[in-house]
């Protein structure tokens, strides 16, 4: 994919675009909808960048929680459980 938009904008450089009108092609500006495009795509993108951010804070609070509840040795474990 990113090799084809390569291929575009040195097309459109031979062609004797300006980079502003390569970027326009590139942003589907030729389509009937663009607008609609331009807004999925920018909505997309920021339920992407949502994701990743509740993610890591998931992750995070995690990590720092306890293993042991509060009050509790580290190890439940008695020396009378192992004579059962």
């Amino acid at each position: 994919m990113v090799s084809e938009i390569i291929k575009i904008i040195e097309l459109g450089k031979e062609l004797g675009l300006t980079k502003k009108e390569i970027i326009k092609i590139l942003l589907f500006d030729n389509s009937k909808y663009a607008y609609i495009w331009r807004i999925l795509s920018i909505i997309i993108m920021v339920l992407i960048i949502i994701g990743y951010l509740n993610s890591l804070a998931f992750l995070t609070q995690k990590i720092n929680e306890n293993v042991y509840p509060s009050g509790a040795l580290y190890s439940t474990v008695k020396s009378k459980d192992f004579k059962k």
